[in-house]
């Protein structure tokens, strides 16, 4: 997608869930997302200014800073309170996110939704539709 950072267009490739979650920063910042990504991309160069370039910033690419950027703003969010909201903690990292899975009792049922027994063996190609389908968006 091509954004604006101080002025000029580029093109910075993110995963859609990495989009919305962009949006949702800079709408609760109020600015813009072409202004938010100009601000990221200032914070980088002033850091490299200040300490120097590092073999861990000399070559940080904007798109990379964006991700990080983000992981590290909900981080700071976060709550016990959040967590446990979210289903967090009950030994499944994976639920409400694009990694989760339906359990195998739904899968393994015919069509008609008569009781089968969930087997051991995993799902056909089901089993990462979910992710799949936010990789490809």
């Amino acid at each position: 997608m091509n954004i604006m950072i101080a002025g000029r267009r580029t093109s910075m490739r993110l995963e859609p869930t990495m989009w919305d979650a962009l949006e949702d920063i800079a709408r609760r910042e109020g600015l813009t997302v072409n202004g938010l990504c100009t601000q990221i991309k200032d914070r980088l160069e002033e850091q490299i200014r200040r300490r120097g370039p590092t073999g861990d910033n000399s070559e940080v690419t904007l798109t990379s800073a964006v991700r990080v950027f983000i992981a590290a703003y909900f981080r700071r969010a976060c709550t016990e309170d959040g967590h446990v909201q979210a289903g967090h903690g009950g030994g499944d990292p994976f639920v409400g996110t694009p990694f989760d899975l339906p359990p195998l009792d739904e899968l393994d049922q015919p069509e008609g939704g008569s009781g089968a027994t969930a087997s051991a063996a995993p799902p056909p190609a089901a089993s990462g539709d979910g992710l799949r389908a936010v990789l490809e968006a």
